[in-house]
């Protein structure tokens, strides 16, 4: 009815233009501009009235997982998503978790459904029905598959045979970084072989496009600036369609050289007690031995250096990672103190350098 009255008042309008026409011909470019915007606002007004209704539009619900693939032991939030509802009041969520039905998680307005996963391999299916007032009943359901990546590195730094824990990266190390898969399809027992996975490997906040793609489950890290505290790698394995999404953080402690000074036993060959720092001691004989850790050149490539009281001395040997100095006791003599410093260092880069000091106080 709108739609007809706005027809009838433009061609009344138009009447009059055409009895002014013919009155004076001069008007005719002024009257055809009035036209042209008559029928302008006659096709606007006839398009506003023929779009479609928003109840012509489907109500659904989509049920989305954060985090998309979950690693064991961890809590996943499923979100109900609603669209094409106007007015919906208080819709009323009922949460199945393996069919089972969650009725604390259950309720009005609660849209969202949290649980810990278990171990990896364990599948989930969650499930939610939607009771809408005047509408009729929405459900929607989603599969998961606990899944995980284990990462693992090395770095090719150096230490002395008999140490047992992990080689420390410092300036210019190399660390190869590993990534090995448990991933699987969701809602499945079938594992995604290494091969169908993309790799991203994210280092310090910026994403490696060369190194990251397709099969790519290893990383090589070269550590140019010892001044980092720390490099932080963030793994995410994904499939193609999008299934399958998770993220692994690894964090990397970048270390300067050390050097650690010990009593040493000449007769064993060993060192024993721990690291010296200050020490108090009466005249006898004294053994050192300092041991270099997390160097990046050959044993046979470092230089020691030795210094009593800031005077140079000698070492009596050295070995891979280590050398030892002897103080014997008719030199120190009584109420006798002084330094010993020890220090290993990179001949072709003087940052590459690990030091010991210990004071030493003879009574």
């Amino acid at each position: 009815m709108r739609r007809v009255t706005w027809n009838m008042k433009i061609s009344n309008y138009m009447k009059k233009v055409i009895e002014v026409l013919k009155i004076n011909k001069k008007a005719l470019p002024i009257i055809f501009l009035f036209v042209s915007c008559c029928l302008s606002l006659v096709t606007v007004a006839n398009a506003q009235f023929e779009l479609p209704s928003i109840r012509s539009i489907k109500p659904v619900i989509i049920l989305n997982s954060d985090p998309v693939t979950p690693l064991p032991n961890s809590t996943v939030a499923i979100t109900a998503n609603l669209s094409g509802v106007i007015g919906a009041g208080n819709p009323n969520y009922a949460w199945f978790l393996n069919g089972i039905r969650q009725t604390e998680a259950s309720g009005l307005n609660k849209n969202i459904f949290s649980f810990k996963t278990g171990a990896i391999g364990t599948t989930y299916r969650i499930s939610v029905n939607v009771a809408i007032p005047g509408a009729s009943a929405l459900s929607d359901a989603i599969n998961l598959t606990v899944s995980d990546v284990d990462l693992t590195w090395v770095a090719n730094s150096q230490a002395p045979a008999a140490y047992r824990a992990k080689l420390m990266p410092t300036q210019n190390s190399i660390v190869a970084i590993s990534a090995l898969s448990f991933i699987y399809r969701p809602g499945t027992k079938n594992q995604i072989n290494s091969s169908n996975l993309i790799y991203n490997w994210i280092i310090n906040g910026k994403l490696d496009l060369v190194n990251s793609g397709t099969d790519k489950n290893s990383y090589i890290l070269t550590v140019n600036d010892f001044l980092k505290s720390d490099f932080l790698i963030r793994l995410e394995v994904k499939t193609a369609d999008g299934a399958v999404s998770l993220n692994k953080f690894l964090t990397i402690p970048i270390v300067r050289p050390r050097v650690q000074l010990y009593f040493f036993d000449p007769e064993t060959n060993q060192s024993f007690g721990g690291a010296l720092k200050n020490i108090t001691t009466k005249p006898i004989n004294l053994n050192f031995i300092a041991q270099a850790y997390f160097f990046n050149i050959p044993e046979k490539h470092l230089k020691w250096q030795w210094l009593v009281n800031n005077t140079k001395v000698d070492s009596q040997t050295e070995k891979p990672w280590s050398a030892t100095l002897n103080l014997k006791d008719s030199s120190l003599g009584q109420f006798f103190s002084t330094q010993i410093k020890v220090t290993a260092e990179n001949p072709d880069n003087d940052l590459e350098m690990g030091q010991s000091i210990i004071n030493l106080e003879v009574q």
